[in-house]
């Protein structure tokens, strides 16, 4: 039977170069955050370029999309929990489907890095919060802690990082798909006005912006932002597949 993997990230989480590497793979077919049509549309505030008409607009309907998908192929789908975590969390059989994967980042280069794009970001938008919350419900209905990355790992030891995911995930390890020419993939075309660092790059590498500890200086509006999502990715943080020296 054809396999169904979760990416559930925040945003400005650097889960759509973890995406990538899903793209570049060519054996799964690839979903790029079909929960946000739940959140949007054409006519919302958040900065979009061509949100697809033809998405499906309800839970349920986003749902059955990509369990239709999992009937032709291995499906890939990564989403931000906020978009839809009431009916996640309500939804233990859907759950139990997927194998689930989880990345973090440090709240405040998060937040940052979000504010640059949507500067009316709502504080519940940060997202730390909502992971948490299916962090918790795929712990209560597995059993077990779910595979968590920190997205700095990712960034700088990018092939131990996803080796030791597609050992987790019991999946070969495809050394091509680290690296590839810069482009914008047909699923970021909706969001592309976010995506383009992730566009133009050719690798998983770190931001070389993020030098030093001036980056994480947050402007006074947004330390209730950082207050409220913080322990929340401390809580996560704990369990990450941490990167060995």
């Amino acid at each position: 039977m054809n396999r169904m993997i979760a990416l559930w990230a925040h945003p400005r989480s650097r889960s759509t170069a973890l995406e990538r590497v899903f793209i570049e793979r060519g054996d799964f077919e690839v979903f790029h955050e079909p929960f946000a049509y739940m959140a949007f549309d054409a006519r919302s505030a958040i900065p979009h370029d061509h949100l697809n008409g033809d998405m499906p607009r309800d839970y349920e309907a986003i749902k059955a999309m990509l369990r239709t998908a999992r009937q032709r192929s291995n499906v890939f789908h990564k989403d931000m929990c906020y978009h839809c975590v009431d009916a996640l969390k309500a939804d233990d059989a859907f759950l139990r489907e997927q194998q689930h994967v989880f990345i973090i980042r440090e709240p405040a280069r998060a937040i940052l890095s979000h504010h640059a794009i949507f500067a009316h970001m709502p504080v519940h938008a940060i997202g730390h919060q909502a992971l948490h919350e299916i962090f918790c419900a795929v712990t209560r209905i597995t059993g077990k802690i779910p595979y968590v990355i920190n997205a700095e790992d990712l960034a700088r030891h990018p092939e131990y990082t996803l080796r030791k995911l597609c050992e987790y995930l019991q999946l070969e390890f495809l050394p091509q798909a680290l690296s590839w020419a810069p482009a914008c993939p047909e699923q970021w075309k909706a969001w592309r006005c976010w995506h383009k660092d992730a566009e133009n790059s050719t690798a998983i590498r770190p931001d070389p912006k993020e030098t030093g500890a001036d980056c994480l200086r947050l402007p006074p509006h947004l330390i209730g932002h950082y207050e409220r999502h913080r322990p929340f990715y401390e809580r996560m943080n704990q369990f990450t597949q941490q990167v060995q020296p």
